[in-house]
């Protein structure tokens, strides 16, 4: 079904609380564990090798974004280029993890997943899994971290392009509090009351309200073109409801077929938005 007005409002609502939590928890530890500053600065303060390593892809993402708002007819000075690189960067490691989230609570919702995000540490699969580990992977934010890693991996190998953890946008997780703050948002009653998480549109409502309307207004008055692929995506990406879809398939491919069945079809039956003369007329074969 659907979504009402009243419920993309709430929807929108807890998605930009989401967004804006994450945003604040992973530009902190982009300076805290990994150097990177909105200035262009980086210091190498890794405390493993791993960190090392993943401080050293983070960089190479950040200077590809650069790269990319350099391109940009008005971009501006090179500090305005710097901080909107590292801004990208912010906003889609964000976005990675909101969806993948929001993809697991869709997904346990419908039993394809044992119960992992709907109370958090609390979720019976979470429950297992920690009894199982006894410890050997940390203490309970550490587990369960290992917990969503070891579930993205397995969606990964169907769904790799929401779930791959090899994207240097996955090398920031969520630190405990900003997990637990999400989580908190995603799982607000008033969402389950509204029956959201039972809606395929939902992940695509979480798609469009992520972008903040303020920023698309800013670049729509900036230039009356995109300038780069961020902009392209934020200025013209929407979300196009189920029932649109299904209009437009059904008066196209669905009619064609209709047509050349001359009405003979079970798409009658099967296509909801598909529209018919109260007379068809159709074509004779030619002799």
């Amino acid at each position: 079904m659907p979504f009402d007005k009243p419920t993309r409002n709430l929807l929108a609502k807890i998605v930009a609380a989401c967004r804006d939590r994450l945003a604040d928890d992973v530009a902190g530890q982009l300076q805290s564990s990994y150097g990177l500053y909105p200035d262009g600065t980086t210091l190498d303060v890794a405390q493993t090798e791993d960190d090392r390593c993943a401080a050293e892809d983070l960089r190479a993402l950040l200077a590809h974004f650069g790269a990319e708002t350099a391109e940009a007819a008005a971009a501006g000075s090179g500090q305005a280029r710097r901080t909107a690189a590292y801004q990208r960067l912010v906003r889609e490691i964000g976005f990675t993890l909101l969806n993948r989230l929001a993809a697991l609570r869709l997904c346990e919702q419908r039993g394809l997943l044992v119960e992992c995000v709907r109370h958090g540490m609390a979720s019976d699969g979470f429950q297992l899994f920690d009894r199982i580990a006894g410890g050997a992977l940390g203490n309970r934010y550490q587990t369960y971290r290992a917990f969503l890693g070891n579930l993205f991996d397995e969606l990964a190998l169907d769904l790799g392009v929401l779930f791959d953890r090899g994207t240097p946008q996955s090398l920031v997780f969520p630190s405990e509090a900003a997990l637990a703050d999400v989580l908190a948002l995603l799982n607000d009653p008033e969402l389950a009351a509204r029956d959201v998480w039972q809606q395929d549109e939902t992940i695509g409502w979480i798609y469009q309200y992520y972008n903040d309307p303020a920023e698309r207004k800013a670049m729509r008055s900036a230039s009356q073109a995109p300038r780069n692929s961020r902009e392209l995506a934020v200025r013209n990406q929407f979300f196009t409801p189920r029932y649109v879809v299904e209009f437009l398939t059904d008066n196209t491919l669905g009619r064609t077929w209709y047509e050349m069945r001359q009405g003979h079809t079970r798409l009658t039956d099967q296509c909801r938005y598909l529209v018919r003369r109260p007379n068809e007329i159709f074509l004779s074969k030619s002799t």
